[in-house]
């Protein structure tokens, strides 16, 4: 690993649907562990959350970690369907224009996008065909998209949508399950940091 760390950005792309309320504290934990291990480590990283179930909701953007709220029973409370494409998409073109505003010296030069669902596509007005133009225009310019489904084939799921297999993490969907690909997720943060990529999930 390089000594130097790397400015780093994650934008968060977290399914809040109804089928999501069996894992909620979980989900929470997990999530506010993400938050807590990132702030732990040297060097800047800011962080994007957006919700999606029926719409899109940004939570917040471009936070330093260390200042991003943690999910709670008043922030998060799944319901609704899966409007994973509208979701994606948003993210993607909001990230890119948070970063156009940002001086020279405040781009992040690194930038991972983090995809959590446990079901598949179900009410967007996105496209696949739009969602997987996007996603691998943004990958030739170096960005990294991180895809974790449950009741689903991830792997799958994710080449459909332009992103790697081996970037993408089949979860169980129970506590375990959840806190365990939180966990995953931010050793993946944490190497691309210190690396420059997050290397993928092993």
């Amino acid at each position: 690993m390089q000594e130097k760390s790397h400015d780093t950005h994650v934008t968060f792309v977290l399914d809040a649907s109804g089928s999501m309320r069996t894992i909620e504290d979980d989900t929470r934990e997990g999530f506010n562990g993400f938050l807590h291990d990132q702030t732990e480590e040297e060097g800047d990283a800011t962080v994007s959350l957006y919700q999606f179930d029926t719409e899109v909701e940004l939570v917040y953007q471009y936070l330093p970690v260390g200042n991003a709220d943690e999910l709670d029973r008043g922030n998060y409370t799944p319901s609704g369907t899966t409007a994973l494409h509208d979701a994606l998409k948003r993210a993607i073109v909001e990230a890119q224009e948070g970063i156009d505003d940002l001086p020279d010296r405040k781009k992040p030069e690194k930038v991972i996008v983090v995809t959590l669902t446990d079901g598949k596509e179900n009410s967007s007005v996105t496209s696949a065909e739009e969602v997987r133009e996007r996603v691998e225009g943004k990958r030739k310019e170096g960005w990294e998209f991180l895809f974790i489904g449950a009741n689903q084939d991830a792997a799958l799921t994710a080449k459909s949508m332009g992103m790697a297999a081996d970037k993408s993490l089949d979860m169980q969907h129970s506590g375990k399950g959840t806190r365990e690909v939180y966990m995953s997720t931010s050793q993946c943060g944490s190497r691309a940091r210190w690396a420059g990529t997050t290397l993928g999930y092993t």
